[in-house]
């Protein structure tokens, strides 16, 4: 009986008629096919492509062929069908992928370094540590891809779309990925150091802790994106989207841009999580500073104190409802001073709420003067206790704006009208130091 034929034998003559064919410039039509023990020499004595010299497969047919560690490189590949292919580690280096179809194929750590493949499709495969280095990928789509440590340096990713990529640690050092859709992809720790990402779209990415040295983002799309514990350090981002951005732990000195690229809150106020906000106001606050923009600064200062105040409201709420009454009275004290100081002069930043103070206490403890009668005129027709307005609202108005109000025909008596001139008093004394400090700090601006 004759002997059936081994799997790799099997194989071999797969692939040995592969190779006729390919001779015979027929078609290649070999879906599923064991490509795994093809290397660089196995074309011989076929003559390569014209155009890359490797194995000329342009338009073939390979879907869901098994080709781990196989080696392809220079290739022509040019509108093949690779989609499910298996190729871990497999050499792609130098080939032509010009519009092939490599979607949803497991390619992790395959070499693709100098590929030329601009609209080459590598929707939702499979990439951990591929390498792409020097690549030209102009239009490719990589939407869906596992990306984690995939090194594209250096590679022409113009118009690329990651839309939705799982991109963990992805190398794109020196790329050019200008107008790049990068929307929703999870780039966590990627490395974008002297990357050109001109008008690209990374609105909603995550990029935590992700690294923009030296890269260029005029234009970019940065809308809701998460860039804590980014570092932006001397990055111009005044042309940027940054609306709802998060910035919590970023690392931002000498970053160019404007409080109305925001869009009036940071990405962590907008979704409730008050304690992160208060971080990403601090360090927008900072680099407001360092930039010398006074104005900003300010407006972040007081974002952020809010944000501890809506923080401080939330943790009482919290210790209510877990009867926690020791708790309760610390974050509601905390929360009620902080309003105060809001009210009062908007966290020592408002002139106008500290005027708008003295008004009120000038009028309540006129009021209170009336109600006790004991303001007297002290000579005339009139000598006796007045409930004038002009004569309580004046007096009031001398009080608190003096440590020792001047004679002007009115005398306190009683004990408790001394109580109150005592404690108006000490109340201007106060207010009138907190206008002091806040207006040298506005005239040091």
């Amino acid at each position: 009986m004759d002997q059936p034929t081994p799997p790799d034998a099997q194989a071999d003559k797969r692939l040995c008629n592969l190779m006729d064919r390919i001779a015979a410039g027929a078609p290649v039509r070999e879906p599923g096919l064991d490509l795994s023990h093809l290397r660089a020499g196995t074309l011989a004595p076929h003559a390569g492509d014209p155009e890359s010299g490797g194995l000329p497969l342009a338009d073939a047919d390979l879907s869901k062929a098994r080709m781990e560690e196989a080696d392809l490189s220079g290739a022509n590949l040019r509108g093949a069908n690779l989609t499910g292919v298996v190729g871990r580690s497999t050499r792609f280096a130098g080939a032509i992928l010009e519009a092939a179809d490599l979607s949803d194929a497991d390619l992790s750590g395959a070499d693709f370094t100098g590929i030329v493949a601009g609209q080459v499709k590598f929707a939702g495969a499979m990439l951990e540590d591929a390498r792409f280095g020097k690549a030209a990928m102009r239009f490719a789509n990589l939407s869906g891809a596992l990306l984690d440590g995939t090194d594209f340096a250096e590679a022409d990713l113009w118009g690329a779309d990651f839309t939705g990529a799982d991109a963990d640690d992805t190398v794109f050092r020196d790329a050019r990925l200008d107008e790049a859709k990068l929307a929703d992809a999870n780039l966590t720790h990627a490395d974008f150091a002297g990357a050109s990402l001109a008008k690209a779209t990374l609105a909603g990415s995550r990029l935590r802790g992700a690294n923009f040295t030296g890269a260029k983002l005029d234009g970019a799309d940065l809308s809701g994106a998460d860039l804590s514990d980014t570092d932006l350090v001397r990055l111009n981002l005044a042309t940027c989207s940054l609306r709802h951005a998060r910035f919590s732990g970023a690392w931002l000195n000498g970053t160019r841009m404007s409080v109305e690229q925001l869009g009036g809150a940071v990405g962590e106020e907008v979704v409730g999580a008050y304690e992160a906000a208060q971080t990403s106001y601090l360090a927008l606050e900072q680099n407001w500073k360092s930039i010398g923009s006074h104005d900003a600064a300010s407006w972040a200062y007081k974002r952020g104190r809010r944000m501890g105040r809506f923080h401080a409201g939330r943790q009482a709420r919290d210790a209510w409802n877990g009867r926690d009454w020791a708790a309760v009275l610390r974050h509601g004290y905390r929360w009620s001073a902080d309003r105060f100081v809001e009210w009062l002069c908007d966290y020592g930043e408002s002139l106008s709420r500290i005027a708008r103070a003295f008004a009120l206490l000038i009028v309540v403890f006129g009021g209170l003067y009336g109600l006790t009668g004991g303001l007297i005129i002290l000579e005339g027709p009139e000598a006796g206790p007045t409930y004038n307005p002009l004569d309580l609202l004046s007096y009031s108005a001398l009080n608190m704006m003096t440590a020792n109000p001047p004679e002007i025909g009115l005398k306190p008596t009683g004990r408790v009208t001394n109580l109150l001139v005592g404690l108006e008093g000490a109340v201007g004394i106060i207010l009138m130091g907190l206008y002091g400090f806040v207006l040298g700090n506005r005239l040091r601006r």
